[in-house]
């Protein structure tokens, strides 16, 4: 079995490699071809929770587990706010492929869906970028608009300024500009994209302009949303898993109870649409968002492509 470090993943792999690996996952759940079911998240103390996932894949067969402390704070003392593995099992015998370090596998495959779901459900060719955060995520998203698209600005915007300066200055040849008003850096933009830590909405519906599409990335529990009920009324909404969404996205659970949208609100799943099952951006106008959970799915199909990579 190897045993694969966060290090050695990020200085082999990439965002944009990993982009057609997450299109077969996410074609495989909408297909019922992954098993994923729900996650675990036990409170351990007021600073994080550990995290369990678990699942299987037909294509390849594969199966396994990821383990996490989850520590929103930690990138404050230079950790990552996602610590653990992912163990690796081959399906044919039961025998272990790998344990790779979680960090550096979910930010990849988590920046790979977001561009993945930017290009099916963004207008075509987006040039203007905007990420919120300044953290893990903020900075691989980055990485990911830079390798996926061929964007003209990209904006960063974070609660601390000196954050996102002090992440912009790791791309001195990108052209980023760091925008202290929320308001300002969500104007003229063709794609936002929330990498928060945020428990309540920052992101109020009446910022966003016709046509705009959201990726919502920092929440992924139900207990935590970054954008308001008026912005989920607005938006035409899809997702990784429809199973997921119904048990954890609390940004539609928080507008359904609230009333701001009914209980038929339509979703659909990314897989769906890249099966052809379900219509992605029908009118330049429509404000699409892709409402990212993290699947046991995108780990295992991720690690897998890590393991043989690396050789």
């Amino acid at each position: 079995m190897k045993v694969i470090t966060a290090p050695q993943v990020l200085g082999r792999i990439s965002v944009a490699e990993l982009v057609p690996v997450m299109e077969q996952t996410m074609r495989d759940v909408s297909a019922g071809n992954a098993l994923h079911p729900p996650r675990f998240a036990i409170p351990i103390n007021d600073a994080g929770r550990m995290g369990l996932m678990y699942g299987a894949l037909r294509t390849p067969a594969v199966h396994g587990v990821k383990v996490l402390s989850l520590y929103p704070d930690a990138a404050r003392h230079g950790l990552s706010s996602h610590q653990g593995f992912v163990l690796l099992f081959e399906s044919a015998l039961g025998q272990p492929v790998a344990a790779i370090e979680a960090d550096a596998l979910t930010a990849l495959r988590t920046a790979a869906v977001s561009m993945l779901a930017t290009r099916v459900l963004a207008r075509p060719a987006p040039l203007v970028f905007t990420i919120c955060g300044a953290g893990e995520q903020a900075e691989w998203h980055l990485r990911g608009v830079l390798e996926c698209f061929a964007p003209e600005e990209i904006r960063l915007w974070a609660r601390r300024p000196e954050a996102a300066r002090t992440l912009a200055s790791h791309f001195p040849e990108a052209a980023i500009q760091v925008v202290e008003d929320l308001a300002v850096a969500i104007r003229g933009a063709d794609v936002v994209t929330t990498t928060t830590s945020a428990r309540a909405p920052f992101l109020a519906g009446a910022l966003l302009e016709p046509g705009q599409h959201i990726n919502l990335v920092g929440a992924s529990l139900a207990d935590s949303r970054e954008i308001d009920d008026a912005g989920v009324a607005r938006l035409t909404m899809f997702t990784d898993s429809l199973e997921s969404s119904g048990r954890e996205s609390g940004e539609i659970l928080g507008a359904r109870a609230s009333g701001a949208i009914a209980d038929d609100y339509p979703l659909h799943e990314i897989g769906a649409v890249l099966a052809g099952d379900a219509q992605g951006r029908t009118e330049v106008d429509q404000i699409t968002a892709y409402k990212s959970h993290g699947l046991i799915a995108q780990d295992l199909a991720a690690g897998w492509h890590i393991a043989r990579a690396l050789g």
